[in-house]
């Protein structure tokens, strides 16, 4: 048996091809062995030749001149996590035995079969897990007569979640999840106990219980049910704290599909040898549903798996709700959390980690119960502050030790952040930020953006704030599509630009008060804003907000100021996907129809300073959703398919409208026949230096003027 480790990109994006469905998909990052022991040559999903329906919701209460009562209660187990300490610091954690003490199943379908197969009640558990009727509250009833009556557990729910009492004009909604088998046969987790009726006398079923361990149950069921259990705690956290928000958006259903010691990377890959087929979570975007993995090739020991990995779970929630209340537009693409990336790409991964850490952060006991005690007797804090993601499981009656995982404390300093423990990151810090030489780096990276989010919004020790934390109904405001970054008004999305929208929601006083001074600290995680006037000096321009509009023409200088680009170094961890996104490119957003006069782009490039490196220039011009051209390709692979070496290359793809990619030093670039454009679309204008391969000065530093064909000025 042959073993590789091999660190896939967080939540890399994956283009699904599946008959008639090939959209983006967003997964979480894993750590994953490929391995083969008898390969199987592909997925076999010709197996499946006819989609089978999924089985009808059980949604009536049914009555009866004579019944009797039926009780019971269901329980799930989950694995818990253990603590890898050196000295007295935590480093790592990894999942271990089950928890001792099995948690309710919650708000799951009740379906109860007489002998003859037919429904003949429906019901829910409550909030204990007992069964009751439908209503939630009263008894579950059955027909009184002898006859075998079956119940059927389901690991689906379609409930109304009301309004806290605190807001009593925030609208309902519906709390409507499956956790599914198969996607081709749409199958629902499902748990049976049957019992003997006389006719007379009040009804007990067996206790049912969703079990963690293969040996105590092949399927482990309790994998759907905690799957279920962490998105119902996510849904009843975003309700109770977005004060009279309308959360409805999250009412659409959502289907989830896991199977333990199944890869749903199969599903996108399934012509392809499953042994080699890379393992992970996703999100698939288009049709709304959501891929949790349960292993691969029938392991659940070694791989990865995330059934029981809430965080990974709630993540990958986190692009539901974005997508189905915001506005999901990430382009996807490899990282890390070690290099800064496509800021859209960052805010999208950025915002699912916070809120997965959010809700960990605010619900831990009814997450993970045994875990608060097991940190307090390591005299660490008890409350969740971590992003993780977990691979194998440890287990002492199993004997199985192969639990490990990779996490960061987002109390820590930005400046000073945990190191990748795994894999071939190893001593590498997560998203290390430089506030004062780097300021504005945290809005390119996904890490940096995950423990600013968090450190605003909560009193968590560490450099977390200490005066009043930002409300998480402010952090909703702004994510949202009626208030929020979501807005259709917005196609190009940050960080940046999400929080300005908070600025607004927060009095000035409060914000210059407490918010901004703690942006701007040492210890911080670089978001600082534009408006808070860290990117200007004496009238220099020395960074402009990723996708700022351009919106004025003026035959003088530019209000904003002189504009300066200050090249570095393409980043030597990621090559091929490295261009510098903070300092060797530059966005700005351009409307048509807001500068109708203009046809022509000009940008002239003028070097600043002796020591500056003499630089290549290039105008891209994109169209919305799009994907960035990278600056290199690969030339070389190994015998496994990797690439071994990138090779520069000056390209374009199918998403750039117009460029002057033009080799050699050119003072002025530029773009042509827009008057041709769309003027109903809006478009992105990169201005890149052309960096592959070079060693660049820390004092490189262009000033650049962007004009129209008759020499006006084009003004942010």
């Amino acid at each position: 048996m042959d073993f590789t480790v091999k660190i896939f990109a967080l939540n890399a994006d994956k283009i699904l091809v599946r008959n008639e469905l090939k959209t983006k998909s967003i997964s979480i990052v894993i750590l994953l062995f490929l391995w083969s022991c008898s390969p199987i040559k592909n997925s076999q999903y010709s197996t499946y030749s006819t989609l089978k329906a999924e089985p009808d919701e059980c949604l009536t209460n049914y009555t009866y001149s004579t019944s009797v009562n039926l009780y019971g209660t269901a329980k799930f187990f989950k694995r818990g996590l253990e603590l890898t300490m050196q000295a007295t610091e935590l480093k790592n954690m990894y999942l271990g035995d089950p928890i001792a003490n099995a948690l309710p199943i919650r708000f799951a379908e009740v379906a109860v079969y007489n002998s003859n197969n037919e429904i003949v009640q429906c019901g829910i558990t409550d909030a204990s897990g007992a069964l009751k009727a439908f209503d939630g509250l009263s008894d579950l009833t059955v027909p009184a007569s002898a006859d075998t009556f079956t119940v059927h557990l389901r690991a689906r729910s379609n409930i109304t979640l009301s309004a806290p009492v605190a807001s009593p004009a925030k609208p309902d909604f519906q709390f409507h999840v499956a956790i599914k088998k198969d996607f081709y046969t749409d199958e629902v987790h499902t748990l049976t106990q049957s019992v003997v009726a006389n006719g007379v006398d009040d009804l007990s079923v067996p206790e049912f219980i969703a079990y963690a361990r293969q040996t105590e149950s092949l399927n482990i069921e309790g994998g759907a049910f905690n799957i279920l259990n962490s998105i119902l705690i996510s849904y009843d956290y975003i309700r109770n704290n977005t004060a009279a928000e309308d959360i409805s958006c999250l009412s659409e259903k959502l289907n989830v599909y896991w199977k333990a010691g199944f890869n749903p990377n199969q599903y996108v890959e399934s012509t392809q040898d499953p042994s080699y087929i890379s393992n992970f979570s996703f999100y698939d975007s288009g049709a709304a549903k959501l891929f949790i993995t349960g292993g691969r090739l029938g392991d659940v020991a070694i791989d990865t798996t995330n059934h029981f990995d809430d965080f990974v779970i709630i993540h990958e929630l986190g692009h539901h709700v974005e997508n189905m209340c915001g506005s999901l537009k990430s382009p996807g693409g490899g990282h890390f959390i070690l290099a800064r990336i496509d800021p859209r790409l960052a805010w999208a991964e950025g915002w699912s980690n916070y809120l997965a850490a959010q809700v960990m952060f605010d619900q831990l006991p009814s997450i993970q119960p045994e875990l608060p005690n097991k940190l307090a007797a390591r005299n660490l804090s008890s409350d969740w502050t971590f992003f993780f993601g977990s691979q194998g499981i440890t287990d002492s009656l199993q004997n199985i030790n192969n639990g490990t995982g990779f996490m960061f404390d987002m109390k820590k300093s930005g400046s000073n952040p945990d190191t990748w423990q795994i894999g071939d990151f190893v001593g590498n810090q997560f998203d290390k930020v430089d506030p004062t030489r780097y300021p504005g780096e945290g809005h390119f990276r996904e890490g940096a953006i995950s423990r600013g989010l968090f450190k605003l919004t909560n009193n968590c020790g560490g450099t977390c704030i200490t005066t009043t934390p930002i409300d998480f109904a402010n952090i909703w405001r702004s994510m949202n599509s009626t208030t929020g970054i979501g807005q259709g008004t917005i196609p190009f999305k940050s960080s940046h630009s999400f929080m300005e929208i908070l600025k607004t929601f927060i009095t000035a006083g409060t914000w210059n008060t407490d918010y901004r001074p703690f942006n701007q600290l040492q210890t911080s995680e670089a978001l600082h804003l534009h408006s808070d006037g860290i990117y200007q000096s004496g009238g220099i321009n020395y960074w402009m907000p990723f996708a700022e509009t351009l919106t004025t023409l003026t035959g003088g200088a530019c209000a904003e100021g002189t504009l300066y680009i200050e090249p570095r170094t393409d980043d030597p961890v990621l090559t091929s996907t490295n261009s510098d996104q903070r300092y060797s490119n530059h966005y700005y957003t351009f409307d048509p129809a807001l500068l109708s006069s203009v046809t022509d782009i000009q940008v002239e490039f003028a070097k600043q300073g002796g020591l500056s490196t003499t630089l290549d220039f290039d105008l891209i011009l994109y169209e919305e959703n799009f994907i960035l051209v990278e600056d290199y390709q690969c030339t070389t692979y190994n015998s496994s398919g990797q690439c071994t070496y990138y090779a520069p290359a000056r390209t374009t793809n199918e998403h750039v409208i117009r460029s002057d990619r033009r080799a050699g030093y050119l003072p002025t670039k530029a773009i042509r026949t827009l008057n041709l454009l769309d003027p109903t679309k809006k478009y992105l204008l990169n201005i890149r230096a052309y960096t592959p391969n070079l060693t660049i000065s820390s004092e490189t530093k262009y000033s650049y003027i962007i004009k129209d064909q008759t020499g006006q000025r084009i003004c942010p």
